[in-house]
Order: C-alpha cells, then structure tokens, then sequence
C-alpha cells in the first residue's frame, strides 16, 4: 500500500512518500498555519498535485497539531497556532479535490502509532508516548489501538493540574526555558539546545533548570506508571535528543515515586523515530482502515 503522508505543524510540514512501511520520497514545506487553515490546504493540495504528475498512491495520511474528532476526521478543536482550524474537514475536502481516501488523526497520536509500528514501542502491546517540547502531549497505545475514553481525546496530559498550574506550564521545554528568563535573565538560555550545551559545561545555572526539569517529569511519569502501567513509556520530542543525559536521571527520580514492582514493570526509553513518527503512524493508521487484506 502506497500513502503520501503529511505531518502539519505550527512551523513546518512535513510530508513522506510510504510503501509498504519505507520511505519512498520526502520533503518539507514551511507552514502558513498562523495565517489560516485555507492556507495549508491551499500549499498541501499543491503539493500533492505535484506529486500525481509522477506518482500514484492509495490515499493520504495527516497528522495534524490540534483535537481529531476520530469518526470524522473534522478539527475539533484548535489553538492560536493554526487560525480558524475548528471545523475543518480534510476527508470530505481531499474527497472532493482528488477522489482518494484519507485519514486524519491528531500528531501525537499519529506519533505514538507510529513507534508502537516501526519504533521503540514495536517489542511492547502497551506504550505511552509522552511528547516534551512546546508544550506536553501524549496518547495511550494498547494492543495495537489508541486509547481515546470518553471525549476521544484521552492523553491529553499537558493540562493535568500541576502545583499551581498545568504540568505543561512546568514541565515542558518552554517551561523551563520560560523560569531560565525568570531566574536567569542574564543566561542566553533561548533554546533547548543552549541550556543543554551549558549544561554539559556545568554551568550551575542551566544544572539547576534541568534538574527542576526531571524532577517534574519524572512526577508526571510516575502518576502515568501507578494509574495506567504501560510496559513502555516513550519519551520524544527535542527533549530525546538528550538521550541517556537526562533518562537516566528521570529514571532514578521515578523509581524513588512509585512502588518497587510498579516501577520494574513499565520501561522508560526515548523515541526512535525521530521527526518522521507522525508520518508513519498516520501511515500505519491508514493501512488498518483501508487494507483489505
């Protein structure tokens, strides 16, 4: 099965030829979602007008920043970050414009497919994946299927009540970066990759931030361990370029959280993927609504 397959962000998309689980083609294009859903349609129609000059394919996979009505594959629900998106309904548009099937599923949960297929979930029949950067998203895979509950929006879990706030507002990258300007308005802390290359120089500064950092992680994967066990948790994100630096230390801290047995039975691990995780989840989510076989 052949799927052209996009993964639409606030500042890029993404888009990846697949076949039969491989890369066929690849690209990015940057994204105009701050200007308007019209204007995403308009640059990924393009796109893949482009591409049937050349190619055929089987349907269109998207995952996409925002809340999936998963019967529908209508945009629920939306932030600032890609004006007018609530309401949008991809299916019925690509449908139209191109007579192919498609899908529509939300971009972490389209991530945590995609490990679960082809990544560091693949070996386990439960993962979560937790993803760290802007914010703090992540989405529940059991045996082979996405959790949603009751709103079919489970995972959701930036917004759980965290000391005086949300765990996203104290645990995601921009959280810390946010305390560096707070506490450290003379450090050039303005990314991810700065702190942690202070860090690695033993800055004390950028120590203690990252220490605040895994000290709220590891809370928040400690309350996913004792409420849903998973056998794996994936870390991903920019975070996992860290790798062990900061896994080892989110394990030592969760395992002083939750009980012995608890803690032995769920792996913490990053990602493998990387950025393509959205690509091919939306790919392995299409494959199992369309494959007849």
């Amino acid at each position: 099965m052949r799927v052209l397959t996009f993964d639409i962000g606030g500042s890029m998309i993404k888009s990846i030829l697949i076949e039969d689980g491989k890369e066929i083609y690849k690209t990015k294009i940057p994204s105009r979602a701050k200007e308007g859903a019209i204007y995403l349609k308009e640059d990924i129609f393009q796109l893949i007008r482009k591409l049937l000059e050349d190619n055929f394919f089987d349907g269109i996979a998207i995952s996409t920043a925002g809340m999936v009505d998963s019967d529908t594959g209508i945009i629920s629900y939306a932030n600032e970050n890609i004006k007018n998106y609530i309401g949008f309904d991809w299916r019925k548009l690509i449908k139209e414009e191109f007579n192919l099937d498609s899908i529509v599923e939300n971009d972490v949960k389209s991530a945590a497919m995609g490990e679960a297929n082809y990544g560091a979930g693949k070996d386990f029949d439960s993962i979560f994946t937790l993803t760290v950067g802007t914010g703090i998203g992540g989405s529940f895979i059991n045996d082979g299927k996405i959790y949603r509950g009751a709103s079919k929006n489970a995972g959701e879990i930036g917004y759980i009540p965290f000391e005086d706030s949300i765990i996203e507002k104290k645990a995601s990258t921009t959280a810390i970066l946010n305390l560096s300007k707070e506490k450290f308005p003379k450090k050039n802390y303005t990314d991810g990759k700065k702190l942690f290359e202070a860090f690695d120089k033993g800055e004390k500064e950028a120590i203690y931030l990252v220490d605040i950092l895994t000290d709220n992680l590891s809370k928040l994967i400690a309350t996913l361990m004792l409420i849903l066990s998973p056998k794996a948790i994936l870390i991903g994100g920019g975070i996992s370029n860290q790798k062990d630096k900061l896994l080892n230390p989110i394990r030592e801290k969760t395992k002083k959280l939750v009980p012995q047995n608890i803690y032995d039975s769920t792996k913490i691990l990053n990602t493998k993927l990387g950025n393509k995780s959205g690509c091919f989840g939306a790919y392995s989510i299409f494959e199992k609504a369309y494959n007849n076989d």
